[in-house]
């Protein structure tokens, strides 16, 4: 193998021009490919973040509740009016790909703020949630659990703190970035099993407690919708599926936008792949030029000895040495480029609010193993039909240059 590899690289050194041209043009091909999947995978991610940052495309609650509509975000009312937790599982519909459910109690003498001070106590399963949560500006570096609260923007504590809820302590997990909907804005977010076990803290008024905060009731739910289905076809489908429930829709471009997007990054995907093909041709092409130019060198080889193996073995070392040099080059030209977004265009973005996640360190690394590898690859496949079919011709016939 080391033999070979001399070989390669003396032939590679031998021919500089066509050398660097073939690791410039792979080196663009790989960085071009390894920036857009890494700018994809991030975008993907940042969608995510902000589409989930907009509450849902759709609200059942039930007949009669009120119900809140603002640019940034769709939420739910407090109201008297229940559902039950599992209305929406059970009727098992095509339509929606995720529900999140919320138990919402207004409620004073808290011990949140001052004394008549009224509260928004929010419950949220952190599982299936994907309507708060995105809004986080701050919180402890671990999972949520049972006593810990989230704090809206309008209200400040330290992170870590403890905060009394009729009497009860609870931590401050995180804040809340500012969203203009005072549901959200004022209230305290925590577990639907955390707000559950205050129930039996608070209160009665009028001799009874807020029928939300019995256990298995729910104020509504938040929906998002499975990919290619519409608001109109999810309506029709919940209502005919629920009795007593009334469904409220944000805007109605939301839905489409998101999966317009989808199909877009699908579409950049199928390029970037055509792109790698149409690089593993170019390569091939090459490799049949620079075989039939070598074929007295390869004829020579034959006849002091070397054994087809070892020619293909040749050509596919210098094959992979040089478009793997071209991979390397493409990853680094690649990791400048997003440097540069990052100065540009992300800070932009941030400084007016819009999040930007990008892909983190072990998947970056994974990205960039993979264009590298896929460089040498398609190096390695490029050459070897043609110096397949070198191999099996006569010595004599490739020194004479015949066929």
């Amino acid at each position: 193998m080391r033999l070979l590899a001399n070989l390669a690289l003396q032939n590679l050194g031998r021919r500089k021009a066509r050398s660097l041209l073939l690791i410039a043009a792979v080196a663009i091909g790989s960085g071009v490919v390894f920036t857009g999947a890494t700018l994809m995978r991030s975008i993907d991610d940042s969608m995510a973040v902000g589409f989930t940052r907009l509450g849902g495309d759709m609200m059942v609650v039930p007949e009669g509740a009120l119900t809140n509509i603002t640019a940034s975000l769709l939420t739910v009312e407090p109201t008297d009016l229940v559902l039950d937790a599992d209305v929406l599982a059970k009727a098992s519909l095509a339509s929606v790909a995720r529900v999140a459910p919320q138990k919402i109690a207004r409620v004073e003498h808290s011990g949140i703020g001052s004394h008549h001070e009224t509260v928004d106590l929010i419950g949220i399963d952190p599982v299936r949630d994907f309507t708060v949560q995105p809004w986080l500006m701050e919180k402890l570096g671990r999972e949520l659990r049972a006593g810990d609260v989230i704090l809206g923007a309008g209200r400040d504590a330290p992170l870590g703190s403890q905060l009394l809820i009729f009497g009860k302590p609870h931590v401050v997990y995180g804040k809340l970035g500012r969203t203009g909907v005072g549901t959200h804005e004022r209230g305290v977010f925590m577990s639907i099993a955390t707000l559950e076990a205050l129930a039996a803290s608070m209160p009665q008024m009028g001799g009874t407690r807020p029928a939300v905060l019995a256990p298995g009731k729910v104020t509504g739910f938040l929906v998002e919708l499975a990919p290619g289905a519409t608001t109109l076809q999810a309506r029709f489908a919940i209502l005919s599926a629920i009795k007593g429930v009334k469904v409220v829709t944000g805007e109605s471009s939301l839905s489409g936008i998101r999966q317009g997007l989808a199909a877009l990054l699908k579409g950049i995907l199928a390029l970037m792949v055509l792109m790698f093909a149409s690089m593993a041709v170019m390569v091939s092409v090459l490799f049949s030029a620079i075989v039939t130019e070598r074929r007295t060198e390869l004829g020579m080889l034959k006849a002091i000895g070397a054994r087809r193996l070892q020619i293909v073995g040749m050509m596919v070392v210098e094959a992979v040495i040089a478009t793997g040099v071209g991979g390397v080059l493409g990853v680094t030209l690649g990791v400048l480029v997003m440097r540069l977004y990052e100065r540009s265009l992300v800070y932009y973005l941030d400084n007016i609010g819009v999040p930007f996640v990008w892909l983190d360190l072990p998947r970056t690394v994974a990205f960039a193993a993979a264009a590298i590898g896929l460089a040498a690859a398609i190096g390695a496949l490029g050459a070897f039909y043609p110096a397949w079919r070198a191999s099996r011709r006569d010595a004599y016939d490739l020194v004479r240059g015949e066929g």
